[in-house]
């Protein structure tokens, strides 16, 4: 049924049958405009799910964090270790396991790879991440030993240091290997000696005939306290010499350069890290810098120089043996398993494919496997409800023009719940003008303001997630991704849904992690406000 507002005592009724009260103006906001509806908007969240099968965590309901990716070109599969979110006094802390995959969307769960010490002054009373290689049938896990408490240890332990184990079989575990020297941070260099020593990444150098290998550090660095990376190397990857500082951040003063890695993807190398930011959660995100040669030196790309956003953390690439290659970080979980909490450590392993662009800058992109498992099966979904100045504009599919003349003139299109454990959105968004934004909305309490964004903000050059109310929304995003933004310019928008994990992908170049309680079986649609922009072919597919 339509029904056409045009007295303010009736936009207060329909108002009341919102979830939230909303305030006058934008109330007011809603005035003239048409509403067909079929049932009540669908926006409370559903509790967490486990049974994750693109963004995995441990089946025994434990949370992962760091990755350390191997490709195994011998069993044509991917290895991907990670710490598993165990603290525990009494047993294991942060230890090595690993999931074993071939197509990022179904996975093997292996058993302790690399078990923390019982002993409370042991260097790896609890593991940190690392990097693994293989040199003839031997896999060498270099690792971090952490411990958390060392006083009173009079063994010589430090906070951290970076050990070694092997195996000939790399999904039934390391042996530790008590003869190798810890290696420590240098004495009386400026390092931090107490702390902030870890992630050991390690790679071949063919051209110098050795190992390299980088190292997460602190140090007082020309005149200042900075994250860098050390650089160390060896011939038999037992023994290793301290070689400096390999890379300081050049104009930027990061507080940590955590898990250092480096890629090599056609003509150039790329060095990646995540940034602790202690000061600003907010701002953790993966970097990178390019070159064309494994020394360096090391430039900013043209384009933005990190990968997603920042729920997508502490991520290493690989290639693997087909010509292509993948970076694998974990998104946060929030507290309470609550949209209102705050970003805790450890969540759910996240794969994007990654290539290079014509400058050499890297774009991210969906897995091609994951892609044509999500696309198997199209999902019927239906149309809950249209606001304002709506038109079909290809009879037959859900395809629509959506203009707002005037902030908070919202625009929109809602759909009802899709009930699916894991499904994906896909449709080609083009704008002709915006002094505002554009994009979805999830978990719509209602369709102007009580309601999660996605939004397109082309002021900005940004691509925003917003949990504020609309009237509420401000310079400060949950989460956001710079995307370039022209006007008349198609930009492919996939938006991959696996219980409270939404990755969106941009014209195949850009990706976006988000943590998203309430985006699980509630309502959702596209919208404009103060815009004029088509929505094209809008389909839900699904395994």
């Amino acid at each position: 049924m339509h029904k056409q507002l045009v007295h303010f005592t009736l936009m207060i009724t329909v108002a009341s049958t919102a979830c939230n009260k909303h305030s006058y103006e934008t109330i007011s906001a809603v005035k003239n405009k048409t509403l067909s509806t079929t049932t009540a908007p669908q926006c409370t969240a559903e509790a967490e799910n486990i049974n994750y099968s693109i963004y995995r965590m441990c089946s025994d309901n434990v949370r992962v964090g760091d990755i350390t990716p191997y490709y195994d070109a011998a069993a044509s599969n991917y290895k991907l270790y990670f710490l598993k979110n165990i603290w525990s006094a009494a047993g294991q802390k942060h230890p090595w396991f690993g999931f074993v995959t071939s197509d990022f969307h179904n996975y093997t769960e292996t058993g302790t790879i690399i078990a923390s010490a019982s002993d409370a002054c042991a260097q790896d009373n609890s593991v940190g991440a690392g990097g693994v290689v293989k040199n003839g049938n031997t896999y060498y896990a270099f690792y971090t030993g952490h411990n958390p408490d060392i006083a009173g240890c009079t063994n010589g332990v430090k906070r951290e240091g970076v050990m070694l184990a092997s195996s000939t079989n790399p999904v039934a575990g390391f042996v530790k290997d008590t003869s190798f020297t810890t290696i420590y941070s240098p004495v009386g260099i400026g390092y931090d000696e107490n702390d902030n020593w870890r992630d050991p990444f390690v790679i071949r150098d063919n051209d110098n005939n050795n190992w390299m290998m980088l190292i997460a550090a602190r140090k007082n660095h020309n005149g200042a306290w900075r994250g860098v990376i050390a650089k160390y190397t060896s011939t038999d990857l037992l023994n290793w010499t301290y070689q400096d500082v390999f890379y300081d951040g050049g104009n930027d003063n990061y507080f940590n350069m955590e898990c250092p890695s480096i890629l090599k993807y056609g003509s150039y190398y790329y060095l990646l890290f995540s940034d602790q930011s202690i000061n600003d959660a907010s701002k953790r995100y993966v970097h990178y810098r390019k070159s064309t040669s494994l020394n360096g030196p090391w430039s900013m790309p043209v384009g933005p120089d990190r990968i997603d956003g920042n729920a997508f953390y502490a991520a290493k690439a690989i290639p693997d043996g087909y010509g292509d290659a993948y970076i694998f970080g974990w998104c946060y979980t929030l507290s309470g398993n609550t949209d209102s909490g705050t970003p805790e450590w450890g969540g759910n392993l996240v794969p994007h494919k990654i290539y290079t662009l014509p400058n050499g800058d890297l774009a991210t992109s969906i897995p091609h496997t994951v892609k044509s498992w999500l696309e198997n099966t199209p999902e019927a979904f239906t149309k809950n409800s249209q606001w304002g100045n709506v038109t079909n504009t290809v009879p037959g599919t859900e395809s629509y023009r959506l203009v707002s003349n005037a902030d908070f003139d919202v625009a929109n299109v809602l759909y009802n719940p899709v009930n699916r454990d894991q499904y994906m959105i896909t449709t080609t968004v083009s704008y002709a003008s915006s002094s505002k934004d554009f994009g979805f909305f999830i978990g719509a309490c209602d369709g102007y303001e009580n309601t999660y964004q996605l939004r397109f903000v082309p002021a900005l050059n940004k691509f925003r997630f917003e949990t504020k109310p609309r009237s509420l929304v401000d310079s400060i995003p949950v989460n956001d991704v710079p995307v370039t933004l022209v006007p008349n310019t198609n930009y492919k928008v996939q938006i991959v849904v696996e219980h409270s994990v939404v990755v969106v992908y941009i014209n195949d170049q850009v990706a976006f992690t988000n943590r998203i309680y309430r985006a699980p079986n509630t309502t959702w649609g596209i919208f404009v406000d103060h815009s004029d922009a088509t929505f094209s072919n809008i389909t839900v597919t699904h395994p």
